[in-house]
Formats: C-alpha cells, sequence, structure tokens
C-alpha cells in the first residue's frame, strides 16, 4: 500500500498488537494516532486524545506496567512536556511493549525550534530507532514493541518530517492476533519494580537500567536495520543515519559511484552498533556522516573513533565542514556534500537553475493566514482597537495554536532597536502578538513582565481553549496566588485546530463517541480569579466592551471569547450557499476591512474596491462589522 509514514507507523503498532493509545496532537506526529483511532474498533484496542503530552505518556507507560502493549507520539516539542516522566519510567522499566513515536522538525516547518530528540534517548539511556523510508517506519515500530518487552524499556522511534508526512510504498505484515494478559505484580523481577524510590532505591535501579543497556548493545550490533557494505579497496566511506542513509544511497547512485564508496546505514542510533563502526572506521581513512538534525550520530561516533585512538578524517555538520547543523537535508544537498567530499566536480543544471530564477521572481513573499471566518481574526481586532485607546508600550504575549498567526506579520521585518521601550503600529490582525514560544508560555512570561516592575504600558498573554488545558491551569493559579496584575484571553474556538481539529475536552466529544464539554469560565471561576468574563467572539461590540473592562480591572482578570471553528461548523451543518458581498456602488475603498485580515477579503488596486470571494466566505459576519459605511451584507 502507499502510505504516509505516520501511517505506516500506526499500522506498525496494529500489527503487532497494540493495545492502548494516547497521544496529545502536535505536527508533524498527529496522523500516527488519528490513523489507529480510525482503525481501533476494527482491531479492539482503547484511544484518548490527552490534554498534553505528560498525560498521555503517562497513559501509557501505566498500561504497559500492567502488561499492556501501548503507544504514545508527539513533536519533538511534545517530548519536552513529557520529560520528567520520561526520565524516570525507565529506571523501573515497563512489561508490555511501550513505543514513544516521536516526530522532529528539521527546518521547523511546524515547529518552533530544530530540536533533535535523539540526545534525549540517549540521555534516558533507552533504545532509539530511526527509519530511513516508510517501510521501515512500519518495520521498526512493530519490532519496537518486541525489543521492548525483551529489555523491558521504553523503546523510541525517531521520525522526521520527510518520513511522517512523505509517502512510500510499504507491504503490510500479519495483525498479531493474541494479546498481552493484564495483571500487576509491584515485585516483578525486580524489588519495589515500578517504585523508583522504594527499595533497593533510585541506585539500583540505574545500575539495573545499565546492565539492561548491554543487551541493547549486542541487539545493535546484529540488527538488520545497521547494514554494512565494504567496498575492497576503498579508503573512504560514507554513514547514512536514517532518512540521511536513504539521500545518501540516492545520491552514490547518481554520482556512479556506489561501488566506489564503503556504505554504513545505521538505524539504530542509540545504542551505536560500535563493533561495526569500529571495523568500518579501522579500515578507511576519510568518512562522511550524514544524519537528519543535530550531529548525534556524529559526535559519538567521534567518541568511538578517541576512545580507540584511531587515525580517520570524520567530516559531517560539526564546524559546517560538510552540512549545515541548521536547516533540513535533501537529495540536491545531500548530493553535493558527497560530491564536495569526494573532490568530483558536478555540473550545475543550469536550465533547472533558470527556471527558479524565473519562478522567484514571479512568487509574492507571504506568512500563512487565519481561515475565513477565523473568531481570532475579531478577537485580534478588538485586541487592537482596545490598545490603540491607552498610551504605552503594550505587550501582548501568545502561545501556540492557530492564533499564533497573530505574530506572523510584516513587523518582524522592521529595522532593529536598542530602545528600551518603543511602540510599533499593529497595521494588520498578524501583528498583534509580541512573543510566541511553547504552549502556555504566554501567561508566564506576562507575570514576569510585572513582576519585573514593567509599567510602560498594559500586559496581555493569549492561549486557546486547548492550549488552556494543556498547559496554562499552574500558571493561573500561579497568577492568583501572586496576585499579578495582567489581562489573560482565551480564544475558545472549541477544537485543537492548527494539528488537524482533534477533540479536546470543549468540543463535547472524545475518540469514543460525544460527552458533555467542560466549562472553562466555571474552571477559572474555582481556581479563585475574580474578574473572569465570557463574550461572543464573533460579536464585535460585545467583545470590545467586555475586553475594555478586563484591561481596566485590577489584579488578574480573564476574558474567555467563544466563536467556534468556521471550518467545523460549514461541515457539520452542511453549508453551501449564502456569502458577504460588498456594494461596489457605495464602497468608499477605505480598505478597513482588509485590514481585519480574512483572506476571503480582497482589493481591487485599479478601482480602489473591495470585494469577497464567495467561494471562501464562510458567511461569519465579521466583514460587516467593521466596514464604517455598512456597503458589506449577506447576498445569496
Amino acid at each position: 500500500m502507499l502510505l504516509m509514514g505516520n501511517e505506516a507507523i500506526a499500522r506498525g503498532a496494529i500489527e503487532a498488537g497494540v493495545q492502548v493509545v494516547a497521544s496529545y496532537p502536535g505536527t508533524p506526529s498527529s496522523e500516527i494516532t488519528e490513523s489507529l483511532i480510525e482503525q481501533a474498533d476494527e482491531f479492539g484496542y482503547y484511544t484518548q486524545w490527552s490534554t498534553n503530552e505528560k498525560v498521555a505518556f503517562e497513559i501509557a507507560a501505566g498500561a504497559s506496567l500492567v502488561g499492556a502493549r501501548s503507544i504514545t507520539s508527539m513533536k519533538n516539542a511534545g517530548l519536552n512536556v513529557a520529560m520528567d516522566t520520561f526520565m524516570t519510567i525507565p529506571y523501573g522499566g515497563c512489561k508490555g511493549g511501550f513505543v514513544v513515536a516521536v516526530a522532529d522538525d528539521p527546518d521547523a516547518h511546524y515547529s518552533s525550534t530544530e530540536q533533535d530528540t535523539r540526545v534525549l534517548a540517549a540521555y534516558a539511556e533507552i533504545l532509539c530507532m530511526e527509519p530511513g523510508d516508510q517501510q521501515e517506519a512500519k518495520d521498526m515500530t512493530k519490532e519496537a514493541f518486541e525489543l521492548s518487552e525483551r529489555f523491558e524499556l521504553p523503546v523510541m522511534l525517531r521520525s522526521v518530517s520527510r518520513i511522517s508526512h512523505a509517502s512510500g510504498d510499504v507491504v503490510l505484515g500479519d495483525v498479531e492476533q493474541g494479546r498481552n494478559k493484564i495483571g500487576f505484580n509491584k515485585h516483578y523481577k525486580v524489588p519495589y519494580r515500578w517504585n523508583v524510590y522504594g527499595p533497593p532505591g533510585a541506585r539500583s535501579k540505574h545500575e539495573w537500567l545499565h546492565r539492561q543497556l548491554v543487551d541493547m548493545k549486542a541487539y545493535s550490533e546484529q540488527s538488520g536495520f545497521n547494514e554494512i557494505r565494504m567496498v575492497e579497496g576503498a579508503r573512504t566511506g560514507i554513514i547514512g543515519v536514517g532518512l540521511g542513509a536513504s539521500y545518501a544511497q540516492e545520491a552514490m547512485q547518481e554520482l556512479e559511484m556506489h561501488e566506489s564508496i564503503s556504505f554504513l546505514k545505521v538505524g539504530i542510533p542509540f545504542p551505536l552498533p560500535e563493533e561495526k563502526i569500529l571495523a568500518f572506521l579501522k579500515a578507511l581513512d576519510r568518512v562522511a556522516i550524514i544524519e537528519e538534525g543535530d550531529p548525534v550520530v556524529e559526535n559519538m561516533i567521534r567518541v568511538i573513533a578517541q576512545c580507540h585512538g584511531l587515525d580517520v578524517e570524520i567530516v559531517g555538520k560539526n564546524a559546517g565542514r560538510m552540512f549545515n547543523p541548521w536547516g533540513e537535508l535533501n537529495p540536491d544537498i545531500v548530493r553535493k556534500g558527497i560530491a564536495d567530499f569526494m573532490r568530483l566536480s558536478i555540473a550545475e543544471d543550469e536550465a533547472r537553475n533558470a527556471i527558479k530564477a524565473d519562478i522567484k521572481e514571479l512568487v509574492t513573499t507571504r506568512s500563512s493566514a487565519l481561515c475565513p471566518g477565523c473568531s481570532h481574526l475579531g478577537t485580534y481586532w478588538v485586541v487592537q482597537k482596545i490598545l490603540k485607546k491607552i498610551p504605552g508600550v503594550h505587550i501582548v504575549n501568545g502561545d501556540i495554536g492557530c492564533y499564533e498567526q497573530g505574530g506572523y506579520g510584516e513587523g518582524g521585518r522592521k529595522p532593529a532597536s536598542d530602545e528600551v521601550s518603543k511602540k510599533y503600529k499593529r497595521s494588520s490582525p498578524y501583528e498583534t502578538l509580541d512573543t510566541i514560544h511553547i504552549m502556555g508560555s504566554g501567561i508566564g512570561l506576562a507575570q514576569g513582565q510585572v513582576a519585573a516592575g514593567y509599567e510602560d504600558g498594559k500586559v496581555l498573554a493569549v492561549c486557546g481553549e486547548s492550549t488552556f488545558f494543556h498547559a496554562i491551569l499552574p500558571a493561573i493559579v500561579n497568577a492568583v496566588y501572586n496576585e499579578s496584575d495582567i489581562t489573560f484571553l482565551i480564544l475558545d474556538n472549541s477544537w485543537t485546530a492548527m494539528t488537524g481539529h482533534q477533540p479536546n475536552p470543549r468540543t463535547g466529544m472524545n475518540t469514543r463517541g460525544a460527552i458533555k464539554p467542560a466549562d472553562i469560565f466555571d474552571i477559572v471561576k474555582s481556581m479563585g480569579v475574580k474578574h473572569v468574563s465570557r463574550g461572543n467572539a464573533f460579536n464585535l461590540q460585545e467583545a470590545e466592551e467586555l475586553l475594555a473592562e478586563a484591561v481596566e480591572a485590577e489584579g488578574l482578570s480573564v476574558l474567555i471569547l467563544e466563536g467556534e471553528c468556521q471550518l467545523q461548523n460549514v461541515r457539520r451543518n452542511k453549508i453551501t450557499e449564502g456569502f458577504m458581498q460588498v456594494n461596489q456602488d457605495t464602497c468608499n475603498g477605505c480598505r478597513t476591512c482588509v485590514t481585519l485580515g480574512c483572506p476571503s477579503i480582497k482589493f481591487d488596486a485599479v478601482t480602489k474596491k473591495a470585494s469577497i470571494d464567495p467561494i471562501t466566505c464562510c458567511d461569519c459576519g465579521l466583514c460587516t462589522q467593521v466596514c464604517p459605511v455598512q456597503s458589506i451584507s449577506k447576498g445569496m
């Protein structure tokens, strides 16, 4: 079958007889669990979208402790959220096969960092597997469950965006019909097995972990996922890791060097097959290492070479000697790198370069945009309107989600300044947010700003409802406890929309059916916040009045603006007719509607008139409320 890498990982879990699936959505990993949810009824296993990655990891780990085969998937940043438990579980290990699938994101297509999580697998001292294509993604996942039970430890499967979101041919295997028996023994093979602090204590359990590492190294040496091919007489070699191995083999074939360079494919980046690597290095004078992400394997191989006193030149990403230690590899980059490494001259494809140059002239540089009818457009419109009325240099702290696009505007292209405080014009909803880091960081940063004594303007923070459940609750308690004077907006569109419209506690459903939606207003009130209000994000007058009150309130004030994602509204209600229209006779070309930021609104530079795209308009009504001459109305 033609499967996306994430679908292949899901298939591997199904073939292994997975019993429990728990994750929090995060691109580029989301489709792993989405695919498993789709097949859950047919193959009879439990699934859930958890409130964050730490909870998801613990759900899967808990299932493993009673013998179930379990998997949790997350993006690179998601592993940071789970790190506390991720580092501790290996001290006691696990019982049922436990796979942690992590999708890294070189070039930061979907992420705030290019974090390489392989170092965290080594940090936790657990086996890490890295597929080079979609077939290996399926095969490695299936084997990972077996290995987890053999070594009694979690196994990490590290994917990257080009594996997760690209498709390839995958030969399916048989689905395991049996299921692990469920039971609990607190002294399973080791005294106080699941209690890190219980006797003989954490130090002894760490010693046990290192004994398991010996067996993991033995597996790595004989694993078919690590392949060595020595070419007689060759004094140069290439080590390719995961996807880097696929790129390297393709490049060697194109350069017609496949039979003149020794090659080592690494599919187990931790623990490395040290004996294979030593045999490879000893036969060579120069070695190039090709891997996606940081020079993780390169650094470990340098240590191996140094420990054994080998005189071999090793090049890769360190000091940028072959590849930059940032960004993403691709076949062209690897091909050029190998050619340079082998001191070969390769002809430039002048025709292709000319086409690229022509296309570059035609492409308009732009960022992403919020969807037509997004409730966040109205919220940011109101935020900017209120802050314009108040003197000062105001700070709006953002978070991660659809609404993070409120910081994607052209403001980043303005010249840098070293002034202590400087006010910049917010000319569109996409220039609303001043800080964006990770899920849950906005409200924490806001508290730090007021704690430092910032008085040049108002301090606000925003988050979405999924982020609220993911990472905000402790921060709100902290703001109440420490009496922080900030304004906090919760943008509730009822779906975890940015990663593919997964449900969350506000949606009114989980992976198994309808439930009563959580009430954020009641939750915030119960935490002791005195000034809590909520309103309709699509009613700009109401939202403006509520925000004005919230900004002027003393202490912590929380405003919840509710407006369901219009994509879901259109799909559920099957809306196919009705859209907003601009009266061309009364439109005065003021462009106020354009500054709303809705992609459906167009402006003709010749006629100086606005119009609305009937195909993308979803009839939210925001534009009718911002038009100062009332030229926009609903048409049919």
